[in-house]
């Protein structure tokens, strides 16, 4: 009986720990992307970055709105922070959590200062 209890334990940290894995590599992956489309495009104005970001949050099955999207420029650095909230089903049935991600990207603006379009 305590091989059993032990059997189930262990499948269930697995199972739980297999999904938070995915759900944080997805978010790492949409990080990326967000990151590669920044350094292809660093002089895009923000109208521009927020529909790239929004592309690819459906692209990733990332639940962003655009209000959870900030875009700085700081010095010669573009900085995009974003935050989002989504349900990651640890084990299926039985145990589901609301995870709060914050990635957040930023760029170096090369030549004239700096200087991007609005």
């Amino acid at each position: 009986m305590k091989t059993i209890i032990k059997i189930v334990v262990s499948l269930f940290l697995l199972v739980a720990m297999f999904n938070a894995g995915r759900a944080a590599f997805n978010n790492y992956s949409f990080e990326d992307a967000v990151h590669e489309s920044l350094l292809f495009d660093p002089n895009a104005s923000d109208q521009e970055v927020t529909e790239s970001i929004m592309k690819l949050a459906k692209d990733y099955d990332v639940p962003l709105e655009t209000d959870g999207i900030q875009i700085r420029s700081r010095g010669q650095d573009l900085v995009v922070l974003m935050s989002y909230t989504q349900k990651v089903v640890l084990v299926p049935g039985i145990l589901e959590r609301d995870w709060t991600f914050e990635p957040t990207t930023s760029t170096r603006l090369l030549g004239k200062g700096g200087l991007r379009r609005k």
